[in-house]
């Protein structure tokens, strides 16, 4: 009993211990993002690179990733931003809040804030004030219609 024991301990400090331990190569590439330091062709059991994203980017996970027994654990992922559209704005009759004013671009989960144009309300609310979140690169422009024709509708 003792020497087969003796054995199967033998065994596994050979497998866990002694065994050269499976290295990765390089790491996933990400769409919109990268790695702050540049690649290298293999990395040992336990070593961990950083990502960033481009600018204006939200980085959804963890930046840092780990080799492990010849496998990295997941990347994260870059999400665009919205990118404000003066053409959308226009069409439907809506303006950039002030405190917004300079910026064209707005990180995912971040609200935008919208009012219609003067003589003009919301087509389904009647507001005049709207906070639009962007999602995934995308807003949801409130539509504004003159006074008149929001009447007629009524």
């Amino acid at each position: 009993w003792y020497i087969l024991a003796a054995v199967c301990l033998l065994i596994f400090i050979f497998d866990v211990i002694a065994a050269p331990m499976e290295k990765c190569d390089s790491p996933p590439p990400i769409a919109n993002g990268a790695l702050k330091l540049p690649p290298l062709a293999q990395y040992e059991s336990g070593s961990s690179v950083q990502y960033s994203c481009y600018d204006y980017h939200f980085l959804q996970g963890s930046e840092r990733i780990y080799c492990s027994a010849g496998q990295w654990t997941s990347p994260p992922v870059c999400i665009e931003p919205c990118t404000l559209s003066k053409n959308e704005m226009e069409k439907n009759n809506v303006l950039l809040e002030g405190f917004y004013e300079n910026q064209v671009y707005f990180y995912h989960g971040d609200y935008v804030g919208f009012y219609c144009k003067q003589n003009h309300f919301g087509e389904e609310s009647g507001t005049t004030l709207f906070q639009v979140q962007c999602k995934r690169g995308q807003l949801a422009y409130p539509r504004c219609v003159e006074r008149g024709e929001l009447q007629e509708r009524v």
